[in-house]
């Protein structure tokens, strides 16, 4: 996707912008449980189909190159009343994928008492709590970010994730074996056989 702000959403130079944070948990058994979904933003965010619920969350800086180098993102989550904690002890958290989406968007129009703002801050749905729903703004969105949760720790006041490329899984050594000679009748045959998986095919 293009990371090229449109100029349709820089109005009057009012723009927001936020992240949404998206991370598969898998049960201790190997099997799919659910994504976890988060935003830095001050409220719950709702893209249509799903919601993120607003956390504190900082990360460090990303960089980009064509050295296909595995990079890696340290997050740090606001863990209240260490529920975080709680789940890492029941699901899965390393090896999953893990998301980050930035939005760039045009503020909506929001009122406050009964003073009506073009370009507000916080919400714009009519709900019980407060939400953006922004499925129906004018913004850019694009995937910052797209891996896997290589590590994590946590304290009674933050949870740490440390991500990674999938390019690290390049980095896994790969089994080598040593034919012998004695395996081959002769040089022709060494030359045309096929060597399957750890073993010569028989058949």
């Amino acid at each position: 996707m293009s990371k090229t702000v449109s100029s349709n959403v820089r109005n009057d130079d009012a723009m927001a912008m936020i992240h949404l944070f998206e991370f598969d948990l898998y049960t201790l058994a190997g099997n799919f449980s659910e994504t976890l979904r988060m935003t830095d933003h001050d409220v719950f965010v709702y893209d249509g189909s799903n919601e993120y619920s607003p956390l504190t969350i900082t990360f460090d800086r990303l960089t980009e190159d064509f050295t296909m180098a595995s990079d890696t993102i340290n997050i740090s989550i606001d863990n209240v009343n260490e529920e975080l904690t709680a789940v890492s002890m029941a699901k899965e958290f390393r090896n999953n994928r893990a998301k980050i989406i930035r939005v760039l968007m045009t503020p909506p129009a929001e009122t406050i008492s009964n003073e009506t703002y073009e370009f507000g801050i916080s919400e714009n749905a009519s709900g019980a709590y407060p939400r953006l729903e922004i499925a129906s703004l004018t913004k850019d969105s694009y995937v910052l970010f797209e891996g896997v949760i290589d590590t994590f720790n946590a304290s009674a006041q933050t949870f740490n994730l440390q991500l990674t490329t999938k390019f690290t899984y390049w980095q896994a050594p790969y089994p080598s074996r040593t034919f012998s000679q004695n395996e081959f009748t002769t040089i022709v045959d060494a030359i045309s056989d096929s060597i399957y998986w750890g073993r010569q095919k028989t058949t």
